[in-house]
């Protein structure tokens, strides 16, 4: 591409990125329940005999100094018996059998943070079908939420996601995200301030493993995969997209991974994972090393936070002093700081996944280094999280959860609470009051 058309082409990426994020609303201020990334996720059997309303008739609103206003939220409807999202977007959609009904499976999905108090003197108007109580375990707050059902319920524009098919990019008040191959190839933040530039030089996935008894060793990297988005939903509180990875490990060998799931909210991407294994890996395999991280390319002033590393974190300047030479984390986590904003990124894993594999931190600050693929040579940094004794696994399912939890008014230690928060999940519940109890509408 000739200099000319690489800037109108940026030009235009910028002008793009720059309306999407016009379009979509930050998170906040939060009521009782402080947590920003959190959303609530209740089956439709939970808002007890409301299913068969027609979506077009379900409202969310919350009480606030009083007053009530509607919040953003979303019907996820599920394919009936693959328990999997029906997803109307992509190259391999899937549609629910009653698609704009609310059945007993479809999830209704907010954000915890849009929670108000209760309704004044408890009582609600009559249009309120379900109440929802809200707790958090480790603050000790409670906050609410009213389900309406009506003719022409209150409804709000305000979305905290935004979606580009086209582009495969989701764009936040806070940050960007763009796959190329169903893979991230650009990423950018900006919880206070304009989003910075691509922060993403490549991304690394690696693995190596040795045959017994030690006589073949093979290793594949984020080269050998191919990855392709098939289905795609977009709501106002959430984007979900899921994709098909595959992995040649060579002699013409090819393991499916099967199909990921990414979720992406106004300021936390998660993305779960599970495995089932049909044979204790150490039959065939004496080790079993494996990391996922990513080259960055970022302005400096910015440092990286994590367990053993000196308060207040390394300085990210491309170049690896002493105490980062020296530096072996091992723990789960790590946090990316500018200023007063900073992204969290940790792992969490299935008790006995947990048990088995233990994990360290891959840190890496060389503006020299060449590790290619990269636009740019040079890690600044080399940033992600590592796992052994893959060998060791034994017949069974394992689950894993990756998640990137934005941080918009960092202080340090902010991590260890969002860490805590994480581990200790809300709660929810859902009361229909008899005077309030309203018959479900038939479907249209």
């Amino acid at each position: 591409m000739n200099p000319v058309l690489a800037t109108l082409a940026a030009a235009l990426w910028l002008a793009t990125s720059t309306h999407a994020a016009d379009t979509v609303a930050g998170i906040g201020p939060c009521g009782p329940i402080a947590r920003r990334h959190e959303a609530i996720e209740l089956s439709a059997i939970r808002l007890r005999r409301l299913g068969g309303t027609p979506i077009d008739r379900l409202g969310l609103m919350a009480y606030r100094d009083g007053t009530a206003q509607p919040i953003p939220f979303q019907v996820d409807e599920r394919k009936p018996g693959s328990g999997g999202l029906a997803m109307e977007g992509g190259r391999e959609p899937t549609t629910d059998d009653r698609p704009g009904v609310l059945d007993p499976d479809d999830l209704l999905v907010f954000m915890a943070c849009d929670a108000g108090e209760r309704a004044p003197g408890g009582t609600p108007p009559a249009a309120a079908g379900r109440e929802i109580r809200i707790d958090d375990p480790i603050a000790g707050a409670t906050g609410w939420a009213y389900v309406v059902v009506a003719d022409h319920p209150p409804r709000t524009d305000r979305r905290y996601v935004a979606y580009d098919p086209a582009q495969d990019r989701v764009v936040a008040h806070g940050y960007r995200v763009g796959m190329v191959q169903a893979l991230p190839a650009d990423f950018a933040i900006g919880f206070d301030r304009p989003l910075t530039p691509n922060l993403l030089d490549g991304l690394r996935l690696r693995a190596e493993a040795t045959l017994r008894p030690g006589l073949a060793r093979w290793g594949i990297s984020e080269r050998d995969g191919s990855h392709a988005l098939v289905a795609w939903h977009a709501g106002p509180v959430r984007v979900v997209r899921r994709s098909r990875h595959k992995v040649g490990i060579g002699m013409g060998i090819e393991l499916t991974a099967g199909l990921a799931h990414t979720f992406f909210y106004g300021e936390y991407v998660y993305g779960p994972g599970s495995m089932r294994l049909p044979i204790s890996l150490g039959t065939l395999f004496s080790s079993i090393t494996a990391m996922g991280g990513v080259d960055m390319q970022v302005p400096e002033g910015w440092r990286y936070v994590a367990p053993g590393a000196p308060s207040p974190g390394f300085a990210i300047d491309g170049r690896m002093d002493d105490a980062e030479r020296r530096f072996a984390g091992h723990g789960a986590w790590f946090t990316l700081v500018d200023d007063r904003q900073a992204i969290l990124v940790a792992m969490t894993m299935s008790e006995n996944l947990k048990r088995t594999i233990p994990l360290s931190l891959t840190y890496v600050d060389d503006a020299s280094r060449r590790a290619p693929p990269e636009v740019t040579p040079g890690s600044v940094p080399l940033v992600g999280i590592s796992g052994r004794d893959g060998q060791k696994l034994q017949a069974g399912r394992y689950g894993f959860q990756l998640h990137i939890v934005g941080l918009p008014d960092y202080r340090p230690g902010e991590e260890r609470r969002a860490l805590q928060q994480l581990a200790r999940r809300l709660t929810a519940d859902v009361t229909m009051p008899a005077d309030l109890a309203v018959a479900p509408a038939p479907a249209r």
